[in-house]
Parts: structure tokens; C-alpha cells; sequence
């Protein structure tokens, strides 16, 4: 909500008192742009421990600096938190305005976080907090969006659509950290060819629940057996088979997002209505948890919702 809701839902949450409107329009009118800013947002950080670093910016319409020194980003998508086993981090960058963008994920035994502090500090990225500005109607983010949690309550929050909300050489900076640390060791993580079952878990308000549970067959099918209760009626039960190929999917989907290096990660402030997680059964008895509330970036985040779909409503 820090970053994507629109300034009424913001001041309706926060409080008149700790608002500054900058500028308010017709709901949604497109070409209107509607900004305000966090009073209370610091512009200092006394904390020196980091649990989230989200930083995202496009500078696609930014005339790039003559002699430029480094790598050449035009977009770029930084994101670490610590998980229960070391440090987890997504990168996701774009050299032109042609290309596809490239996408990198690492569970590193190395604490990064003391790196992003002072990058934090060198970047000053702490000089816009609480600022944000939506403008109506553009075709594509021009800008981005960037929250940064300390242990000590402290955040870093700011956003804009229309321009870049980040210098160029910080981005290259946010980069060049993030491919460096990936160089380092990295956590061994179990191989998906391991997996025994999938079992997911939601308990409604209602006092109502689904349970599913998939099994990953020999032959590279699976079977689904679902549970479920709604208010005011019994429990259903069903099984169902899943082909190969729709098992081959949920294996690629699990790899490509690192779902499996999820668990213990920091979990959004306003959750799922619903408490869901999800977790991952191998071979061996171990298993990995995973919360639907997980901080993620949106480019992997989607993970889980596929594969819940594929055991509570498709099957």
C-alpha cells in the first residue's frame, strides 16, 4: 500500500495530520497527477540493519550521461531480504528499450546487507522518503518505486510514474553490488527432482479451509487430493490427476522463481485476507514453508498463485 495505493486510500489510512497534499485530482482522471507527502517519513536512518531493500527504476526516457562509465541500465529491479538460510536477492535489468529483460535470483551465504546500508547512505536515497506521485493515464511506469525496512521500525518509502526516482549512476551502483555479491557462494538449495509433494493450506474467516495436496508420481504425473469446508457446509473432498506436462510447468516455475529459498522471508505489512502457505515435502522428510503474504518482487511473486491455482481450482 506504501507504494501503490492512491493518495485518498493513503490519507484515509495515515491520517490527515501526517499528510502534506501536493497536488489532488478527479479520481483517476487520466493525465492528473496525484502526489502527497509522508511528514513523518524521516530523512535520516539511525538504524544500521537492513531487512528489505526493494528498489525499482526505469530510466527509459532518460537521455543518458555522454562518457557513460559502467554498464548501461535502463531498467533496473533490486530486491534482498534475509531468509532463513542467508541472504536472499533478485535482480532484473534491461540495457536498451528493445530488449526483454534479464532476471537473476540467489540465496547467498554472504550478509549483504551491510553493503546496502552504505549504498543506501552513498545514494542518499533516503532524501526523497515519503514522497509519492501517481500521474493518471501513462502508458507505461516511467519511474518506479523503492521501500527499504530496518529492523528498528525506520522505513524508506518513495515513488513516481512519470520520471526516474533514482540517479542513473545509483542505479548502476544498486547493479554492479548485486552482481558482485552474486558471484559468491551460494546456499545449496534442494534440486526440484526431490520434491515428494506439495501441500497447501488456507484458512478462511469464514471458518472455512482448503487443503490440497499433490503428489509428484514416478512417471512425472501428479495426483491432487483436495479438502475443503465453506461456512455453513461439509467438507468436500475430491482427486484429481495432473498430466506431466502441467507438472513439468509447476517443477520450472518453482526453479525460475527460487520459491524454495522463500521461507523466512519478510511478509507483506497488509496481508491476505486469507492465512495461506504452502509447503514443499522432499524425498528425505525435509520440508520448505512458504507464506502467500511473502515480500517478493511482483516479477517472481506470481509463483505461488500459479500453483495454487493448479491445486485448489483448475484440479
Amino acid at each position: 500500500m506504501e507504494r501503490y495505493g492512491n493518495c485518498s486510500e493513503e490519507i484515509g489510512m495515515k491520517g490527515d495530520r501526517d499528510i502534506e497534499i501536493i497536488s489532488e485530482t478527479s479520481p483517476n482522471m487520466c493525465g492528473g497527477t496525484d502526489a502527497y507527502r509522508d511528514k513523518k517519513a524521516p530523512k535520516t536512518i539511525e538504524s544500521d540493519e537492513i531487512v528489505l531493500f526493494d528498489v525499482t527504476c526505469s530510466f527509459s526516457m532518460l537521455a543518458l550521461p555522454e562518457n557513460v562509465e559502467g554498464e548501461i541500465i535502463r531498467y533496473i529491479s533490486a530486491y534482498a531480504a534475509p531468509s532463513k538460510k542467508g541472504s536472499f536477492v533478485v535482480l532484473e535489468t534491461r540495457k536498451d528499450n528493445w530488449s526483454p529483460n534479464e532476471r537473476s535470483w540467489a540465496l547467498l551465504e554472504k550478509d549483504i546487507f551491510p553493503d546496502l546500508v552504505e549504498l543506501v547512505k552513498e545514494c542518499d536515497l533516503c532524501r526523497n522518503n515519503g514522497v509519492h506521485s501517481t500521474t493518471h493515464g501513462l502508458p507505461e511506469n516511467f519511474g518506479g518505486n523503492a521501500l527499504i525496512k530496518y529492523a528498528s521500525g525506520e522505513t524508506i518509502s518513495f515513488s513516481n510514474n512519470q520520471f526516474p526516482i533514482i540517479a542513473f549512476d545509483a542505479g548502476q551502483k544498486i547493479a554492479k553490488l548485486f552482481r558482485e555479491a552474486m558471484q559468491g557462494k551460494r546456499v545449496a538449495l534442494p534440486d526440484v527432482s526431490e520434491l515428494k509433494e506439495i501441500v497447501f493450506y488456507e484458512d478462511r474467516k469464514d471458518k472455512g479451509f482448503t487443503e490440497a495436496r499433490l503428489s509428484f508420481n514416478p512417471d512425472g504425473t501428479g495426483t491432487n487430493r483436495k479438502r475443503s469446508k465453506y461456512e455453513n457446509t461439509g467438507i468436500f473432498e475430491s482427486e484429481k490427476p495432473i498430466d506431466a506436462d502441467t507438472m513439468a510447468v509447476i517443477r520450472r516455475k518453482i526453479e525460475s522463481c527460487g520459491i524454495l529459498a522463500w521461507e523466512g522471508l519478510p511478509v507483506h505489512e497488509y496481508p491476505w485476507v486469507e492465512d495461506a502457505r504452502m509447503t514443499f515435502v522432499l524425498e528425505n522428510g525435509e520440508s520448505v514453508t512458504v507464506e502467500k503474504s511473502t515480500e517478493v518482487p511482483s516479477s517472481i511473486s506470481g509463483a505461488f498463485f500459479n500453483i495454487e491455482l493448479e491445486m485448489t481450482t483448475k484440479h
